[in-house]
This record gives structure tokens, sequence and C-alpha cells, in this order.
């Protein structure tokens, strides 16, 4: 916004900035409301169903499966047959196995960052943040790419109450394509001791490796 600086206008100029720092201000506060939220989490496990829809609202695809992080670098997220896959964020690395078709495709875990809002769950700190607006409505939080984002996805985080402590019960993401993912968490435990060799991926025999670092 570009402000003049005739003295005749300050006043009506000082409204106008007032004006338009206020979605910056809420934006802002809304970020830290949700980020206060993520911080009451160390380590999350839950069982997932997942639906995904096309531009029209058809579904085009029903997964189930398990999910773990530990904050602020680990995430594993796998889905039962037959459309099974893994994927796993390791802190330096993120892996992405296909046993259908005998693939593993790994990235730079702070590239994919960049690419993915879902991963922002793992680290407060992490620099994409900046890359996406936050509004909250209730116990939601929609995070939505701005002039900085990478990616067009978006995403939503759901928490199922308004304590600080409530846990997340579900996760929408739109691949700004017209596909949407809803994904609703279930037996969610929060805070437990999780196996971090559950975050370790080895490459299994006769699988091909696609290496995007």
């Amino acid at each position: 916004m570009t402000f003049k600086t005739l003295v005749a206008y300050s006043v009506g100029i000082f409204a106008l900035a007032q004006q338009a720092l206020q979605p910056v201000a809420a934006n802002d506060a809304d970020r830290d409301a949700l980020l206060e939220r993520l911080a009451q989490v160390s380590t999350l496990e839950a069982d997932f169903s997942q639906q995904v829809t096309d531009m029209n609202g058809d579904l085009v695809q029903q997964l189930h499966g398990r999910m773990a992080l530990a904050r602020p670098n680990y995430l594993y997220w796998q889905t039962d047959a037959p459309d099974e896959t893994l994927m796993v964020a390791d802190g330096i690395n993120l892996w992405y196995y296909n046993p259908f078709v005998e693939q593993v495709t790994v990235y730079q875990q702070a590239e994919a960052v960049e690419q993915s809002p879902l991963l922002l769950l793992l680290d407060a700190d992490a620099t994409a943040w900046a890359n996406y607006d936050v509004k909250m409505a209730d116990n939601s939080f929609a995070l939505q790419p701005n002039d900085q984002a990478q990616s067009p996805q978006s995403l939503q985080l759901v928490f199922a109450g308004a304590d600080l402590k409530a846990p997340l019960s579900r996760i929408i993401l739109d691949d700004g394509q017209g596909q949407m993912s809803t994904i609703e968490l279930t037996d969610v435990k929060l805070n437990g001791a999780v196996a971090k060799q559950l975050f370790t991926f080895k490459v299994p025999a006769g699988v091909d490796v696609d290496d995007q670092r």
C-alpha cells in the first residue's frame, strides 16, 4: 500500500492504515493460536480413514491407515492394502515408498516442507510458515497459500475441542487443482512413547530408488 505524505490527509491515512493492518494482525494472532495448539503435542499416533474427492465432489479413492509424528522432525504415514504406501520423514530425508510399483522416491525434507503444508505440523520454526495465511474459526484452522508459496495446496486442521490439549481430529487437504482429501483421525494417542525405529526407512532389496535430493 502507498501512503500519501500530505499533512491535510494524515488523519484519513492513519485510519486507512489501521484498517489495512487489521487482517495482518488477525492472521498473526490466528497463526500464534495454532502454534500454541501444536506446542502441546510432542508425539501423536492415530488410525485414519481418508476420502479423496474430485472437483465435482465425487469419491475417487478411500484409504485407511496409521500415522505417527514426533515433533519437530519425524513423520510416519502408512496406508493399508490394496492402496499400500508408506511415507517416512526422518528429519533429513522424506521417503515415499510404493510397494506395488516397487519404487521409493526420496526428497530432502526441508525442500518437501515447501511443497506440502501437512509437513508444517512437525516444525513450528519452519520458514515455510511464512508462505501461508492462517485463519481460525472455532476449533478449526485454515492454512491458505499466499504469494510466496511454491505450492497451491491448502490445509485445514480441525481439533476435537476448544481446550488447548484437545487432539487433532480431522485434516482436510486441497491440492489446489480440484482434488480434496478428508482425513478423519481415530484412536488418537497424544504425547506417548513412540519407537524411534518407526521413523527410520530402509530401502527393501530389489526396489528402485528415485533420488530427488
